[in-house]
């Protein structure tokens, strides 16, 4: 058991270096409060954009981090509910898809990766609605989800303009820091190609 444990230790110790919690800590910090000071418009925030780039350039792990904290920190202002949960799942699953394109997405044009991203806002409201279904039934949760359609395309159309616009910038800025923490290249935070 020792010598499967000491597989993982490496990585972890990584991951939970003091500079990379610095920057997981900077990257929550600005995604919680985007969320809360965006919440004058519907569903628009950038979240899901950081999450997306955080797993592009860090892998799955990384992303995975990024995407709790953004749950749990932003609803400590918000407010918990049976819809957290899922919360977590959506932005979960954003993250792990977005590591696993991490691994080729230079190959693919950023426009495409901007329609990835307005698509996540769609499959975020889908995931949401799901806790009407556990709770309320099939026809609860079709009623509220065909009424939460518009607030969906909304988060759909903010994360394809935040990922158009602020997207090459942060990929930049991480894969710049990703650079320099490992010197050209080792891939430490990233999942084993």
């Amino acid at each position: 058991m020792e010598s499967v444990l000491s597989i993982f230790r490496p990585r972890v110790r990584n991951l939970l270096s003091l500079r990379n919690m610095t920057l997981m800590a900077c990257l929550a910090t600005l995604s919680i409060v985007g969320r809360i000071y965006m919440g004058m418009i519907p569903n628009v925030q950038p979240s899901t954009v950081i999450i997306i780039c955080s797993a592009l350039i860090y892998g799955v792990r990384f992303g995975l981090i990024i995407a709790v904290l953004t749950v749990l920190g932003s609803n400590l202002v918000l407010g918990f509910g049976p819809f957290v949960v899922m919360q977590l799942i959506a932005w979960g699953a954003v993250a792990v898809v977005s590591g696993v394109i991490g691994r080729f997405y230079e190959k693919i044009p950023h426009l495409l990766l901007s329609v990835y991203a307005g698509f996540t806002g769609l499959f975020f409201g889908f995931m949401v609605s799901l806790n009407v279904f556990i709770i309320g039934g099939p026809a609860a949760f079709w009623v509220y989800y065909l009424r939460g359609i518009p607030f969906d395309l909304y988060h759909a159309a903010g994360n394809f303009l935040f990922y158009l616009t602020l997207g090459p910038v942060l990929l930049k800025l991480l894969q710049r820091h990703k650079e320099k923490t490992f010197h050209q290249n080792p891939i430490e935070l990233t999942d084993d190609k």
